[in-house]
């Protein structure tokens, strides 16, 4: 089997050839190249030579393994007007200021670019009743074609995944996570009509997706995880989302995909009871999450796909052997009969040695064998 192959039979819940190993190892990927390139990360989150996206794809096909991308996107276009400046710059930092303009007044964002890290960006709603209109305008703008953006070098080693998230990574995106789940409190009635619009805007940009014939429709998010809200808050805010482009895809014969990390074990239950879900992800285990993958296999197997759940504390401060038997714990629990597939808890840090990747990719070729 192609790597193609082996991760759509996988995800269509059927047994492949071998276990399908796609680690989500996007920072490993970005040191990577630059310690290979020699230059600093801006040049791909700024610049994006190459694009973020690139690095992630050739450094999964370093380990040899297939490739989850989830980076797909659509063609689309928008007539907004933006500025974008540069308005500093040192050998550690690019800070850069955005100014959009709308019919409403300017929006300004500030994203810094560290040499070595991700970029990260000051809040771009400070007022979030006075600055909500433009938001909404913004999104309004953009045009969707149902075009899939594909990159050349994936070729036949993976998968091409193409969605967007659940309505609380939204909201953290713009407000950060104090403040957006502050937000759910003290502006109640704002938040359910920004919560209206920003569903609808997904299920109609899914709508468009699945006239592209992707592969997979991914859906869910890092802040649906009960780290960091709760169920009731899931089920208000993220679920509705979850149930309608699953539906959607279900209709149209298009797998769909869910990534929810951190606490998840309550969250597979009612997704596996509310929705049509295909594949779920990333089923962390203690201690950064609370999933045995065991019983979630026992319990949730016979709908879900299964990917997942190689700690990332592990794979960061382990041995080789505890690695290994890691690896062949997550096998035996979940690989019978196929839908499972070999992944990491949730993105390792930049840090994580080498030796451990490979040691996981090694191990999950050796134990993975149907």
């Amino acid at each position: 089997m192609t790597g193609k192959e082996r991760l759509l039979t996988a995800f269509r819940n059927k047994q492949p050839d071998m276990v399908p190993i796609a680690p989500d190892i996007d920072l490993i990927g970005m040191r990577w190249w630059s310690e290979k390139i020699k230059k600093p990360w801006w040049n791909v989150f700024l610049y994006e030579e190459p694009s973020f996206r690139e690095v992630y794809i050739e450094a999964n096909k370093k380990l040899d393994c297939e490739v989850w991308d989830y980076f797909g996107s659509l063609y689309s276009e928008s007539s907004v007007e933006i500025k974008k400046e540069i308005i500093e710059k040192d050998p550690d930092k690019i800070i850069q200021k955005i100014i959009t303009k709308t019919p409403y007044g300017d929006l300004d964002e500030v994203i810094i670019y560290p040499s070595d890290k991700p970029p990260w960006q000051r809040n771009m709603i400070k007022n979030i009743h006075k600055e909500w209109p433009k938001i909404r305008w913004v999104l309004e703008q953009r045009k969707f074609y149902p075009k899939i953006n594909i990159s050349p070098n994936l070729g036949n080693h993976g998968a091409i995944g193409i969605g967007l998230a659940t309505f609380p990574d939204f909201l953290v995106k713009l407000r950060g996570a104090e403040r957006a789940i502050l937000d759910l409190y003290d502006y109640q009635e704002l938040i359910d009509e920004i919560f209206e619009f920003y569903h609808q805007y997904v299920i109609d940009f899914t709508k468009i997706c699945i006239k592209a014939k992707p592969e997979v429709i991914y859906t869910g998010g890092s802040s649906s995880s009960l780290s960091l809200i709760s169920p009731q808050i899931f089920c208000k805010y993220s679920l509705p989302t979850i149930k309608e482009v699953t539906r959607c895809c279900k209709e149209s014969g298009v797998l769909t995909h869910c990534h929810i990390c951190g606490k998840s074990r309550e969250l597979i239950e009612i997704i596996h009871k509310e929705t049509y879900l295909n594949i779920m992800e990333p089923l962390e285990c203690p201690p950064t999450g609370n999933v045995d993958l065991k019983e979630v296999k026992k319990r949730f197997g016979d709908k879900l796909c299964l990917k997942g759940n190689i700690n990332i504390v592990l794979l960061l401060e382990s041995n080789p052997k505890d690695i290994k038997d890691s690896v062949k714990k997550a096998i035996n629990d979940a690989g019978e009969n196929g839908g499972f597939v070999l992944s990491t808890g949730d993105s390792p840090g930049a840090n994580t040695p080498d030796k451990n990747i490979y040691i996981m990719v090694e191990a999950g070729r050796e134990y993975g064998r149907y």
